[in-house]
């Protein structure tokens, strides 16, 4: 990948504590693993530890870690796209058949980091989600309120960054960007703790595009945009990252 996406991708580097909370499809809570994930390394290399301890509804850290994954990264990974925020998204490349599609958001402002994995199933129906909740260690970082459509209504300016799968990253599209955010705009929504939402298909599959959105706002100020645009044969073909203020 090119130096730009790894500069991006830096910004991440750290000791990031939270929680995996995995929903169902109701988004109701079924179980809270807490966590610790370190990206730590120089401009070269950065190596990933990610820690995870035993279920806990309060989110506490108890006894030993029982799982540990580790992954060395010098470049990013093809199926990786990051934002001049740090924030990112990857996911499915394709959708067939015989896969299970995924697609994954990934935000950060300042000591927080706000991430959600959508999961499918291998009939390309939507299954659950994964609300992954992080904060810098030792710092005392309050997450967002409930995000409501309220919180959004009204008008917002920013940039609007276009990653193309068929072009490199460097030439990735920034372009100024406003948006007058209505009533309609939001329908389909599904809110989350820690100001997130989200709008995925109930159904993927090849034979007509569609596209898989996160949005953030961990405060009335910010807003952070990111869509997964698929084509008609269910290809990946954009990533679109729009970020805004009031």
């Amino acid at each position: 990948m090119t130096s730009r996406q790894w500069s991006h991708f830096l910004l991440n580097r750290g000791i990031w504590q939270g929680s995996f909370d995995t929903l169902d499809r109701s988004l109701e809570l079924r179980r809270r693993q807490p966590s610790q994930l370190t990206l730590a390394g120089d401009d070269a290399l950065v190596e990933l530890e990610l820690l995870f301890w035993p279920d806990a509804l309060d989110g506490q850290r108890q006894g030993d870690p029982v799982k540990r994954i580790a992954q060395s990264f010098h470049q990013v990974d093809s199926e990786l796209g990051f934002f001049s925020s740090g924030s990112f998204s990857r996911g499915s490349l394709f959708i067939s058949s015989w896969s299970r599609p995924y697609a994954e958001f990934g935000f950060l402002w300042r000591d927080r980091r706000h991430r959600l994995v959508l999961l499918w199933d291998g009939s390309g129906r939507f299954d659950h989600p994964v609300l992954i909740r992080e904060h810098r260690a030792g710092v005392h970082a309050h997450e967002a309120p409930p995000l409501t459509a309220e919180q959004l209504l009204g008008d917002w300016c920013g940039q609007q960054t276009l990653l193309e799968r068929d072009r490199s990253a460097v030439d990735s599209v920034i372009t100024p960007h406003k948006l007058q955010i209505t009533n309609d705009m939001v329908q389909g929504l599904r809110w989350l703790p820690d100001g997130g939402a989200f709008r995925a298909p109930e159904q993927v599959r090849a034979g007509s595009g569609f596209a898989i959105e996160a949005w953030w706002c961990p405060c009335p100020e910010r807003l952070e945009r990111i869509q997964r645009c698929y084509d008609a044969f269910g290809s990946w073909i954009a990533s679109r990252n729009v970020l805004l203020q009031r």
